[in-house]
């Protein structure tokens, strides 16, 4: 999740600030949709930031909600935030388990280099004895 879920929101953001274009001139909903995708463009490149805490991933699936509702300016909006959500949930299931292996994968190398110093160590009396001084 460290990786997926902020290049999700950041390529996400990029999508909602190209349909502002769309907004204003394919559409004719003026500034006031420029306003409201831009504002949504920057939250989401701002919680690319935050995603990283649990917290932040809360924020993450309110803006997918809030990508979702922007189809009420840009009716293609509907289908991009719909297509972001399943990527957001593909992120979040497998990022969790991407995660859960590299934390059990890091606990594997701490042990395995805690016995190869424990195998280095000279043992008791089988080193060079120690100057007394």
């Amino acid at each position: 999740m460290k990786v997926v879920l902020p290049a999700i929101l950041i390529l996400e953001a990029v999508v909602v600030a190209l349909a502002i274009p769309v907004a204003v001139v394919v559409q004719g909903r003026g500034a006031a949709a420029a306003v409201v995708l831009g504002v949504l463009a920057v939250l989401l490149a701002l919680a690319s930031g935050m995603v990283r805490r649990e917290r932040g991933v809360v924020v993450g699936w309110v803006l997918q909600v809030l990508v979702i509702l922007s189809g009420l300016l840009v009716p293609a909006m509907a289908v991009l935030g719909s297509i972001f959500l399943g990527v957001w949930i593909v992120g979040v299931v497998y990022g969790a388990k991407g995660d859960a292996a590299a934390a059990a994968n890091a606990r594997a190398e701490a042990e395995w280099a805690r016995q190869q110093a424990e195998q280095r160590a000279p043992q008791r009396g089988d080193g060079p004895a120690e100057p007394q001084g």
